[in-house]
C-alpha cells in the first residue's frame, strides 16, 4: 500500500491510471458538484491540493460509500469513507447516495491505491450479528489460492447453525488438463473445506464460477434459488481478494437483484488490492415465486442453442489464441425481468432535454416501503488470512503476481540438491531423493522462474533481490528494507511418486502460486518449502491439476526447462 506522505511527495504521472490523460491532483474536478472557482492554489498545504480540506466540525452521515459501504464524512483523510469537504458540504443525503468516497474514487478511475486505517478487529464485530440471525452463507474460495483463502475462523464468527454454499472462484485461469478437470477440481475443493474445519453437514453444495467471465453464475443463481429460496439474507464472505465485490455487481446485474433496484445500486469497487470492500455493501433479493423462475426457465432454455453456439465459437478462438489472452471458461449472465423504458419520439441526436428532465442522482433507501421487508444480498469486507502475503506486496508487486490471464503451467527438471525460485516470493528445494524429478509451476506468467544448487540459493537470494531476475519484491533499498526474508518452512514435506505421467501433489507457496511434484512410481522424496516468514506452506494430494505434467513440450537443451507444450487438454470438459 502507498502511504498518504508518499503519495503527497511523488509525482502522480509514475503512478498507472487507466484515465492517462485526466491529472490526479485535479480529480475532485470529476464530481459535478465541485465549483472549480475558487483558487485551491493559493492553500499553503500542497496535500491538500490531493486530498482536499477535512473538517472535523461536520458530523459523520448516515449514507454509506456506493462502492465499499463505510459511512461518508469529511472529518479524516485516514477514516474509510472520506469525502473532501469541497465536496461533502455541497452534496445533501439523496446526492450522496450517489458518490462513492475518495479512496473509491481513487481505485476506480487511477488504480491509485490509498492507505487507510481499518482496524482487523472491526471485521468479527461487523460479522457478529450472523450468529443471531437466519441467513445462507456464500463462502468464496479463490481457486488459485487455497486453502490459503479459506477463512478458518468462520464458525467462529457465523456459528454452528448457518448453512453454507462454497463457491470456487477464477476457475477461468486455470488450464484444462483433462476431461473430467472440474469435477476434480470441485472433489479438491471440497475436500479442502472440510479439512479447515467447517462440518460436511454445514456445506449445502460446491460451486466453480468466474465472476469475471460469468462462467457458471447462472447456475450458482439457481442453485441458490433452489435451496434458499426467500428464507434470509445471503452473505457473500471470504478472505480478501477472492472476488466478492465481482460476484457481488455479477448477481446485481442479474435475476437474483429486484429489478427497480438494479439502477439505483452503485457497483462494488473492485481491484486487485486486498481489503477494497470497508463495510457491508447490499441489495435487495428479488422473491424466486413460481411464475418467476417459470419465466427464468424459459429464457434460459430458449438462450440454450444460441449459447451453445457461442461456446462453440469461443472453444475454436480458444484453441487458435497462441498468446492466451483468452479465458477458458466464459459465460452469459441475463436477466429475464427488465423495466421497460419509456418510448421517447426525442431524436437520439438533439441537443433538447427529455421532457420528463434528467434523471436524479439517488441511491436506493433501505427504509423505503418497497424494500422494508426484503432479504438482502450482502457483500463483505474480507478477511486477511495469516498465511496470505499479497497485503506485503506495493501495488507494482500485485499487479505481477497476481495472474490476469489464463495460467500456461511451466515445467523443469530438477536434480537432487536443486531449488527452484517463483520470483522471490517462494523456494522449493529438493532436499532429499535418488533420481531427476519434474516440478510443474503454477504462477503468474509475470514471475520468473530461477534454478540453482541449495548450496547457492541464499547467496543467489540476496544477491538477485530487488533486480529483475526475481522480479518481486522490487524497488530501492527502503522498499528492501521492509521485505521479510524466506523462511523456511519448520517441517519437510514428503512424497510419494505414482508415475511420470500423473503429479503426486502440490506444494502450495502461500500467494505466489504453486508446484506440482512428478517422479517415479513407488520413490519417495522429501522437499524444503521457504516463503516470507516460512508461511502459508501447504501440500496438496490430490494435485489440483495432476495431469497438467503431459502437455509441455519437449526438454530444452543443457537446460532444466521442458518447452511450453500445448499447455492444455484440448477437448472440452
Amino acid at each position: 500500500m502507498l502511504k498518504f506522505s508518499e503519495l503527497s511527495n511523488s509525482s502522480w504521472t509514475r503512478l498507472p491510471t487507466r484515465r492517462s490523460d485526466i491529472s490526479v491532483s485535479n480529480w475532485m474536478s470529476d464530481y459535478e458538484c465541485y465549483d472549480e472557482s475558487e483558487d485551491v492554489f493559493e492553500n499553503p498545504r500542497s496535500w491538500e491540493l490531493n486530498y482536499g480540506t477535512p473538517d472535523m466540525n461536520v458530523p459523520l452521515s448516515d449514507v454509506p460509500c456506493g462502492g465499499c459501504g463505510a459511512m461518508l464524512h469529511c472529518q479524516d483523510t485516514a477514516i474509510p469513507g472520506y469525502l473532501p469537504s469541497e465536496l461533502f458540504k455541497q452534496l445533501d443525503e439523496v446526492s450522496l447516495r450517489a458518490v462513492v468516497c475518495q479512496r473509491c474514487h481513487f481505485l476506480r478511475f487511477y488504480d491509485t491505491a490509498l492507505n487507510v486505517i481499518v482496524s482487523p478487529d472491526d471485521y468479527p464485530k461487523l460479522m457478529a450479528h450472523l450468529k443471531d440471525t437466519v441467513a445462507l452463507i456464500v463462502l468464496m474460495v479463490d481457486l488459485l489460492d487455497f486453502p490459503c483463502s479459506i477463512w478458518p475462523e468462520i464458525m467462529h464468527i457465523v456459528g454452528r447453525k448457518q448453512p453454507i454454499v462454497v463457491v470456487g472462484n477464477k476457475v477461468d485461469l486455470l488450464p484444462p488438463d483433462s476431461r473430467g478437470y472440474l469435477h476434480h477440481m470441485q472433489k479438491c475443493l471440497a475436500e479442502s473445506v472440510a479439512h479447515s474445519g467447517i462440518p460436511p453437514s454445514n456445506i449445502k453444495h460446491v460451486a466453480l464460477i468466474s465472476a469475471k467471465t460469468g462462467y457458471g453464475v447462472e447456475e450458482l443463481i439457481t442453485k441458490l434459488h433452489n435451496l434458499w429460496a426467500y428464507r434470509g439474507d445471503v452473505y457473500l464472505l471470504g478472505c480478501t481478494n477472492v472476488g466478492k465485490s465481482t460476484l457481488f455487481n455479477a448477481l446485481l446485474r442479474s435475476d437474483y437483484c429486484k429489478v427497480k433496484a438494479v439502477d439505483l445500486i452503485q457497483r462494488a469497487t473492485t481491484s486487485p488490492w486486498p481489503g477494497t470492500t470497508i463495510n457491508l455493501l447490499k441489495f435487495p433479493i428479488l422473491r424466486p415465486s413460481g411464475w418467476r423462475l417459470a419465466e427464468r426457465t424459459k429464457r434460459i432454455l430458449s438462450q440454450r442453442q444460441q449459447l451453445e453456439a457461442e461456446r462453440r465459437l469461443h472453444y475454436s478462438q480458444f484453441k487458435e489464441d497462441t498468446s492466451r489472452n483468452l479465458p477458458a471458461l466464459i459465460g452469459h449472465i441475463g436477466m429475464t425481468f427488465c423495466q421497460k423504458q419509456p418510448v421517447s419520439n426525442l431524436d437520439p441526436f438533439s441537443m433538447e432535454t427529455s421532457p420528463e428532465g434528467p434523471r436524479p442522482l439517488s441511491g436506493l433507501d433501505p427504509s423505503d416501503e418497497m424494500y422494508a421487508k426484503s432479504k438482502w444480498c450482502y457483500d463483505t469486507p474480507g478477511v486477511v488470512h495469516p498465511d496470505q502475503v499479497i497485503h506485503l506486496l506495493t501495488a507494482e508487486e500485485l499487479m505481477m503476481t497476481l495472474p490476469k490471464k489464463l495460467i500456461s503451467p511451466r515445467t523443469y527438471r530438477l536434480q537432487p540438491n536443486m531449488s527452484l525460485f517463483i520470483a522471490g516470493l517462494g523456494r522449493l528445494d529438493y532436499v532429499e531423493g535418488n533420481d531427476p524429478i519434474r516440478m510443474t509451476v503454477f504462477a503468474s506468467g509475470r514471475l520468473p522462474i530461477t534454478i540453482c544448487n541449495v548450496d547457492d540459493a541464499e547467496y543467489l537470494y540476496k544477491t538477485l533481490l530487488g533486480t529483475r531476475f526475481l522480479g518481486v519484491p522490487c524497488g530501492g533499498p527502503t522498499r528492501l528494507s521492509q521485505w521479510p526474508m524466506l523462511r523456511a518452512h519448520p517441517e519437510t514435506i514428503e512424497l510419494h511418486g505414482i508415475g511420470w505421467k500423473k503429479s503426486c501433489g502440490d506444494i502450495l507457496l502461500s500467494s505466489s502460486g504453486w508446484v506440482a511434484v512428478t517422479f517415479g512410481e513407488g520413490k519417495t522424496c522429501r522437499f524444503q518449502a521457504w516463503t516470507p516468514g516460512g508461511r502459508g506452506v501447504y501440500f496438496r494430494s490430490p494435485a489440483l491439476l495432476p495431469f497438467a505434467v503431459t502437455t509441455c513440450g519437449p526438454k530444452v537443451r543443457h537446460s532444466p526447462a521442458y518447452r511450453k507444450g500445448k499447455g492444455m487438454f484440448w477437448k472440452h470438459a
